[in-house]
């Protein structure tokens, strides 16, 4: 029956791809980046931000990610990813590295031994690696209650907090399929200074960058509650 189940529900993903490819073509295509005036003359600041994006679960179970089994489904060891990163960031100081799920790095953390817990608190406290949104996994969006949202973060800032000190201060959403504006106001709660979000809706990703508005000030369901968030 679950093998069944599996074969409608890839079935009815297929139509839902082959549906988006057929509305994307109709869509206007994002414009080019124009040359800027005097360019040769200025240099160009590019920002480059090393991050995890370790699912709590997809392709493969938690602890297939995490040791790296099963690589005939996918390549991934987060466990492998943190051992690297640790070396690399004591390597070079002008290195950084930021971290979002608390359950991979809970996993990871607690094996290690006292002189390596020692050295990540060294590394989060002067910079290095930063500790971003911080919930056990990334929120789920979609069809979560108020309970899961918040019980799903309040695990991972109390082992953040318990265990170095810290609370996040930014908001780190980029894989969920849309963003809803109770997920922006618990973030809001939490006392996020910032959310950094991906895969937005195609159209207002399109008018946003027309605009230059895709960096904007984000005031969840202002329209009944005011603008206090």
């Amino acid at each position: 029956m679950k093998h069944e189940d599996a074969r409608r529900h890839r079935s009815k993903m297929q139509k839902v791809i082959e549906h988006d490819k057929k509305v994307s073509k109709k869509r206007e295509a994002l414009p080019s980046i124009k040359k800027r005036e005097n360019q040769e003359k200025y240099h160009l600041t590019v920002h480059l931000v090393p991050h995890t994006h370790d699912d709590v679960g997809w392709d493969k179970t938690v602890d297939e990610y995490f040791t790296g089994a099963a690589p005939n489904r996918q390549l991934a060891s987060v466990a492998t990813i943190l051992d690297t990163v640790i070396s690399e960031l004591q390597r070079n100081p002008k290195r950084r590295f930021t971290y979002v799920e608390m359950k991979f790095f809970h996993m990871w953390y607690t094996q290690q031994e006292k002189g390596v817990k020692d050295e990540v608190k060294r590394l989060i406290k002067n910079g290095q690696l930063e500790i971003t949104q911080g919930g056990w996994s990334a929120t789920d969006e979609a069809c979560p209650s108020y309970e899961d949202l918040i019980v799903n973060m309040h695990i991972g800032h109390q082992f953040l907090w318990e265990e170095f000190g810290i609370k996040p201060r930014i908001g780190w959403m980029v894989d969920p399929f849309g963003h809803s504006q109770g997920n922006a106001a618990v973030f809001a709660d939490f006392g996020f200074e910032a959310l950094f979000f991906s895969r937005m809706n195609y159209d207002m990703r399109r008018r946003f960058w027309k605009e230059k508005k895709m960096t904007f000030m984000w005031e969840p369901f202002s329209d009944n509650h005011g603008r206090n968030k």
